[in-house]
């Protein structure tokens, strides 16, 4: 029986993964690192900002870098002055949809993401969403973030519903990962360069948009 649900937040309540790789692009130029969009994309898509930058440090043998923490601060710099500034238009559809759905079955709503809770409260207050939730958790807080489920199960606990009677909402294959790692349920909603990727099946579900969520399907899952 689902008694809870955690809504990841980046891609999945708004459009923020555009300005989070346009922030990586430009942390990473600062040390001599070419990444595209692309490649961020598809290799470290969900995952929390330190452990992107030690992901691309280990692949271009700079594991010992003095430059890591720097490259770090500047993509987190960025991303909220990208978020302030463009942030409020980048709400996904179906917002007031999927939280009219779960209000009206009294079933409480929690966020677990990987950005930090400083970059978590500029966000949902950018699109309008902050007092959605009764849960904000921060993998930030943890040893490891997603595909690591730690940040779920700590979310889990914090609401007091046991993991098998969550569900979860994510953008990311890494976040889908740690969902089911989690023994949650999980909605996945890929972005749509992704939505074909046959990894994606370990999601109880695949969804284009919150608006595909129906009665239907939450029986279902049920």
């Amino acid at each position: 029986m689902i008694a809870g649900i955690i809504f990841d937040m980046d891609g999945t309540l708004i459009d923020s993964e555009p300005l989070w790789r346009k922030a990586e692009v430009a942390g990473f130029e600062k040390v001599g690192i070419k990444l595209t969009a692309e490649m961020l994309a598809e290799h470290t898509a969900g995952m929390r900002n330190d452990e992107v930058v030690k992901y691309w440090f280990n692949h271009f043998k700079k594991e010992k870098d003095p430059d890591a923490k720097k490259v770090q601060t500047a993509i987190l710099e960025k991303v909220k002055e990208l978020i302030e500034i463009d942030g409020k238009k980048r709400a996904l559809p179906g917002l007031n949809y999927i939280f009219n759905f779960f209000q009206e079955k009294s079933i409480p709503i929690a966020l677990a993401s990987s950005s930090p809770a400083d970059i978590i409260d500029v966000t949902l207050k950018a699109i309008g969403i902050s007092d959605k939730f009764i849960i904000k958790c921060s993998a930030e807080s943890e040893s490891y973030g997603k595909p690591n489920p730690a940040v779920f199960i700590q979310t889990a606990k914090a609401m007091n519903i046991s993991v098998e009677n969550i569900l979860v909402f994510e953008d990311s294959l890494n976040g889908v990962l740690a969902a089911k790692s989690a023994k949650m349920k999980c909605v996945a909603l890929p972005a749509n360069h992704d939505y074909e990727r046959a990894a994606f099946a370990i999601a109880d579900i695949k969804l284009k948009s919150l608006f595909d969520f129906t009665d239907d399907i939450f029986k279902k899952l049920n």
